[in-house]
């Protein structure tokens, strides 16, 4: 009976954990979207850097430069709360001095597709995901494509 109690507790105890929110790590990656029909690129990388490519356009990042001055952009989640939320943060200075912070809250619908409404204004947090409004995307995991040793050549000539 005592060793019934002790798996029965243990395949609980793995259950509850496998099941557990997703984590920050599950965001790693690149996510395409589409907004007002300009597409668009999100990449969350392992080292907690966030970077968006609109247009061609890169923002954000590691060293991201504007206006003479470098700046860093990261990102912060907290999968401990309902819904999740996610906070991208300017900062200069080797990440000394917070610049801005716009935040949001986010939800993977599964492992390639993640609904973001984001304040991009820097106003309050939104409290639920909603479909109708302007701040919220619904993105796709992008695939990892390796690189062929000819495509490398032609890339760093």
């Amino acid at each position: 009976m005592k060793n019934s109690t002790i798996s029965l507790l243990s395949l609980l105890i793995t259950i509850t954990f496998s099941t557990q929110s997703v984590s920050a790590q599950s965001l790693v990656g690149k996510w395409k979207g589409e907004d007002n029909g300009e597409v668009g690129v999100i990449n969350f990388d392992k080292e907690g850097y966030v970077s968006f490519t609109v247009g061609g356009e890169l923002v954000g990042g590691k060293n991201y430069q504007a206006e003479g001055l470098t700046f860093d952009m990261y990102y912060e989640t907290d999968d401990s709360v309902t819904p999740h939320t996610v906070d991208f943060i300017i900062k200069m200075d080797d990440g000394q001095v917070e610049v801005a912070r716009m935040q949001g809250i986010y939800n993977l619908l599964d492992k390639k597709t993640l609904v973001i409404n984001m304040k991009f204004d820097g106003t309050d947090r939104p409290t639920a995901l909603d479909d109708d409004s302007e701040d919220q995307i619904t993105l796709k995991k992008m695939k990892n494509k390796a690189v062929s040793s000819e495509q490398w050549a032609v890339t760093i000539r």
